[in-house]
Formats: C-alpha cells, sequence, structure tokens
C-alpha cells in the first residue's frame, strides 16, 4: 500500500503566488476593459486653437514694391565766366527759392566793358541824328537844282550806314548786359542747397566741369521711384493718375498722399519690371532723397470679396483649404485664394464671409475634430 505524501510548505507558497498572477490577470482584462469603455463613453480629446474671423468686405488691389526718393529737379551751379567770388549769399543746406542770391562774381571788368559800349552806342546815335538832319536838307537843295542826285544818295546811304551801326552798338550793349548777369549768380529753382564748395576770394572758371560751385535739390513736391512686375501694367495705365502711392520708411513715417506721376515707356529686361514715379506734394519735407522706402500702389477697388487671415489657410494635395469651426467641430472647407496681401488671403470661393477659422493649431486637426477656442496672449 503506497504512502500518502504530506505537502509541504514550498507547495503552499507556490500556490499562493499562482492565485495572486490569476487574479492579476482578471484585474487587467476587465479593468482596462472598463477604461477603454469609459473612454468611449467621454468621446475624442478636446483640441486647443486660435481663430479668426472671414469677413466680406471692398478689398483694394495693390502692388508692393521698394522704392528711393528722389529730387523732383537737382541743378548743378556753374560759374558761366572766369572771375573771383566776392560774396557767398547762403549757409550750407538751407532752403532757398528761385531768384535769390547765391554767389556774388567780381564784374569790374565787364562793368567797365558795359560803359564803353554805352557811350559808342551814344556816339553812334548822335551821328545818326546829324546824318538824317543831312540827308534833309541835301533833298531840299537837289530839290531846287543846287545839288546833283548823287549826293542826295550819298546822304540816304550815310543814313544807312549809321543805323547799321547804331544797331551793332545796341546788340554789343545787349550782350554784355547779358554777361552782366552771370556774375551774379542766382538760385535758377526752389529748394534745398548743399554745401557751397568755394568760398569768398576763391577762384572760378568756366571751362572747370568738375565739382559745381553748388547743388541745389527741388524736394517740394518730390518723386519715389519704385518698379514694379511687367503683369501690372494694363491695371497701372487703366488706373493712371487715379493709383494712389502710399510709402513707408524704417522710422515708421507712412505717407498716403502720393499719385503716379510716370511710367517709363519701356521695360527692362533683365529684371521685368517697369520704373515708375510717385509724386508726394512734401510741404513739411518728411521725403528726403535718397531714402529707401517701402511703396504700396492701390490700382483698384475689388467690391464684396471674402477675406481671411493669411495664416487660416492651409495647403494640401487637393490644394488649398481651411478649417472652419461649426459647433466646436473642425470642418474642412476647400477654398480658392485670389492673392495675399497685408496679412489677409482674398478668396473666389469656399467661404461666405461670416465663418470662424482656425489661424493656429491646423496640424493637430483633421475633420471632424472638436475644438477649444483659446484667447491670444497678449504680444503674441
Amino acid at each position: 500500500m503506497a504512502a500518502k505524501l504530506k505537502p509541504t510548505r514550498s507547495t503552499y507558497v507556490m500556490l499562493a503566488g499562482c492565485a495572486v498572477l490569476v487574479a492579476a490577470g482578471l484585474w487587467w482584462t476587465f479593468g482596462s476593459s472598463s477604461n477603454q469603455s469609459a473612454q468611449k463613453k467621454k468621446g475624442p480629446a478636446t483640441i486647443s486653437v486660435l481663430a479668426g474671423k472671414a469677413l466680406r468686405k471692398d478689398v483694394p488691389y495693390r502692388v508692393e514694391s521698394l522704392g528711393t526718393v528722389q529730387p523732383l529737379i537737382t541743378v548743378s551751379i556753374r560759374s558761366r565766366v572766369d572771375s573771383q567770388v566776392v560774396k557767398v549769399h547762403f549757409e550750407d543746406g538751407a532752403k532757398v527759392n528761385e531768384g535769390d542770391p547765391l554767389f556774388t562774381l567780381d564784374s569790374r571788368a565787364i562793368d567797365a566793358q558795359i560803359q564803353q559800349a554805352e557811350a559808342t552806342l551814344s556816339l553812334a546815335k548822335s551821328q545818326l541824328e546829324k546824318a538824317e538832319r543831312d540827308r534833309e536838307r541835301i533833298a531840299g537843295l537837289a530839290a531846287k537844282g543846287t545839288l546833283s542826285p548823287v549826293q542826295e544818295a550819298d546822304a540816304k546811304t550815310n543814313v544807312e550806314v549809321l543805323k547799321a551801326t547804331v544797331a551793332q552798338n545796341e546788340a554789343n550793349l545787349q550782350n554784355l548786359r547779358v554777361l552782366r548777369t552771370y556774375y551774379d549768380v542766382k538760385a535758377p529753382v526752389s529748394g534745398r542747397i548743399g554745401v557751397a564748395n568755394v568760398r569768398q576770394g576763391a577762384i572760378v572758371r568756366s571751362a572747370d566741369s568738375g565739382t559745381p560751385l553748388a547743388t541745389i535739390n527741388q524736394i517740394a513736391p518730390i518723386y519715389v521711384a519704385f518698379g514694379i512686375p511687367e503683369r501690372f501694367i494694363p491695371e497701372l495705365r487703366t488706373a493712371g493718375e487715379k493709383a494712389a502711392v502710399e510709402v513707408a520708411f524704417q522710422n515708421e513715417l507712412t505717407l498716403s498722399n502720393g499719385k503716379v506721376a510716370f511710367i517709363e515707356n519701356a521695360v527692362d529686361p533683365q529684371t521685368g519690371t517697369i520704373l515708375v514715379r510717385g509724386i508726394f506734394e512734401n510741404g513739411d519735407e518728411k521725403l528726403w532723397p535718397g531714402t529707401l522706402a517701402s511703396v504700396r500702389v492701390t490700382l483698384r477697388i475689388d467690391p464684396n470679396l471674402v477675406t481671411v487671415p493669411a495664416e487660416a489657410v492651409q495647403s494640401g494635395q487637393k490644394g488649398n483649404f481651411v478649417f472652419v469651426i461649426e459647433n466646436n467641430v473642425a470642418r474642412v472647407r476647400a477654398v480658392k485664394v485670389l492673392r495675399t496681401a497685408g496679412g489677409e488671403a482674398v478668396l473666389s470661393e469656399g467661404l461666405n464671409g461670416d465663418e470662424t477659422v482656425v489661424i493656429d493649431g491646423q496640424l493637430s486637426l483633421r475633420e471632424g475634430s472638436r475644438v477649444d477656442i483659446k484667447q491670444r496672449q497678449a504680444g503674441s
């Protein structure tokens, strides 16, 4: 008869361990199933996004470029005679008006020549008066037969010769008087004058083609020159002077009262752009020659278009789209973008203009994703 085995302590320990493992497995199975069921009941996670508005409004059709402020007129002042500077009448950088004296040159020699020419003319006129009296006297004697017709003809010829002499002397005097004006150098235009390159006592020469005596820039009104792509030429020509020109500078100065004054007659083949000049009144001289500026030209106003913040538009395999928020759910809407300007995308298709669109957080969204609209933080 076989002997009966008695369970040892190690056997009880093993049985207890197996019981613990079985209980843990049951807890994992039923516990996780209940958690998953709870999550399913709870629904998908909510994604925080920033939102903006689609708006329907009149949208300007604009083109932007970089430009340079240029003076309307630049005049280099040069001497037309050889002389010495007697006086400089302006301060460097001063504002001058047309006709203001700039330089006075030594005119003593030309003044003496004018006096001599005036005396010569006076003598010729006196001789002409005497010759005309002689002609009248000789004509009377010739009529009585006292003098021959030849003497009468000589008297007439002498009068004509002296008339020519008087005319020649008058022309010489007029020429000298014109030359005299060259010794009083005046401003030919109104504007800002630069540094005087000669001072009192300096010798100036008419043949000197180097540094001018001074330079005047007419800056009121003033030009802003810029180039625009050739594809905008038809709209630019149609708009003409009605096109509004705005400029902005690095110092945050913005001016918006400009008009198109000039369109170049040919496109630059190297850049594919055409030169345009906008003109500004610049009475307060806020625009200064040589300054770089951002230029924006409004060619026309397109009415009743839908716009959204530019960051709302996304690109996909099927084209552009935006996420529209409806009852806190993101919906994909395909859109067609006409252009982007001023931080806005102008749409021709896809939205009505009263939607709320996602502008940040799109990477985490899918069709039907639940969203929570968060507030934009100050400064972001």
